[in-house]
C-alpha cells in the first residue's frame, strides 16, 4: 500500500467516485446535486464527458493523459505507488459517510476483483456502493434492511469470513450460516417479502448484490447504514 496520507477531502454528505471502466453513469441522477464528485485517474474523462466537474482527480495518472489540459480548479492528487489501485487510493483520501462508485464494474473482471479486494480490506464501517450496467453492489458491515419487489434477485458475497445470525424475506434463509470465500457464499437468492432483513454477526463484512435497477433501494439502505455508523 501507499504510505498513509491524511484524507484532505472531507464531506458531510455522501461522495460520488467515477472510475475508468465504461459507464453511462445510469442512476447518478438519484444522487443529490450537492454530493461532491471525484474521479479515479481515467474516470476524469467519463466525468467530463457527462458534464460532471470533479473536485479532484486521484491516482497514479497512468491513464488520464495530459494533465496540463485539465482546468486548474480540479485538484490533482498524484500517487505513483503501484501496490494499490486508484480505487483504493481514492477511498483513502475521501472522508465521506458513504461513497457511490460508478465505472468500477463490468469492463474487466480483474478490475472488478481488485475493487472487491479493496472493499474487503477497508478498516472502517462506511457503506460503499458500486454501480454497474447489470448489478449494483453494497458493502455492508453489520445488519441491514432493504425494501425490494418480491422476486428480486438477491445475492450475498462474503468479504472474507462472515457469520449470519438471521434473515427475513429470502427464499433461502441464511440463518446460522457462516460464509467464507472458497467455502460458502449466498448468490442467486430471491426476495419473497417486500422487507428483507439481514442480521449479521461477527465477520469481515459482505457484499449485497442486486440488479442495477434497485439502486434507489440500495441508496436508501446505505443512507441508513451511514447514519448508524456516524
Amino acid at each position: 500500500m501507499s504510505p498513509a496520507v491524511q484524507a484532505p477531502f472531507v464531506s458531510s454528505t455522501p461522495a460520488i467516485l467515477i472510475g475508468a471502466a465504461p459507464t453511462d453513469l445510469a442512476g447518478i441522477e438519484l444522487c443529490a446535486p450537492d454530493w461532491p464528485v471525484f474521479a479515479a485517474d481515467g474516470g476524469m474523462h467519463t466525468a467530463l464527458a457527462h458534464h460532471y466537474w470533479p473536485r479532484a482527480v486521484i491516482g497514479d495518472m497512468d491513464s488520464i493523459g495530459d494533465l496540463s489540459q485539465l482546468d486548474k480548479a480540479i485538484e490533482r492528487v498524484h500517487l505513483a505507488a503501484q501496490e494499490d489501485t486508484d480505487f483504493e487510493k481514492s477511498l483513502r483520501l475521501i472522508d465521506a459517510p458513504m461513497v457511490i462508485g460508478f465505472g468500477f464494474l463490468g469492463a474487466r473482471s480483474d478490475h472488478m476483483l481488485a475493487a472487491l479486494h479493496t472493499l474487503a480490506g477497508l478498516a472502517d464501517n462506511r457503506p460503499i456502493i458500486l454501480v454497474g450496467q447489470h448489478d449494483v453492489m453494497l458493502r455492508v458491515r453489520g445488519h441491514c434492511q432493504f425494501y425490494l419487489p418480491v422476486g428480486t434477485r438477491f445475492s450475498l458475497w462474503p468479504l472474507g469470513r462472515q457469520f449470519f445470525q438471521k434473515s427475513q424475506g429470502l427464499a433461502w434463509p441464511v440463518d446460522g450460516l457462516t460464509m467464507e470465500i472458497g467455502k460458502q457464499c449466498g448468490t442467486s437468492n430471491r426476495v419473497t417479502d417486500a422487507s428483507v432483513k439481514i442480521e449479521a454477526g461477527a465477520g469481515d463484512g459482505y457484499m449485497v448484490i442486486l440488479p442495477a435497477d434497485c439502486l434507489r433501494a440500495v441508496l436508501q439502505t446505505a443512507r441508513a447504514l451511514a447514519d448508524r455508523a456516524a
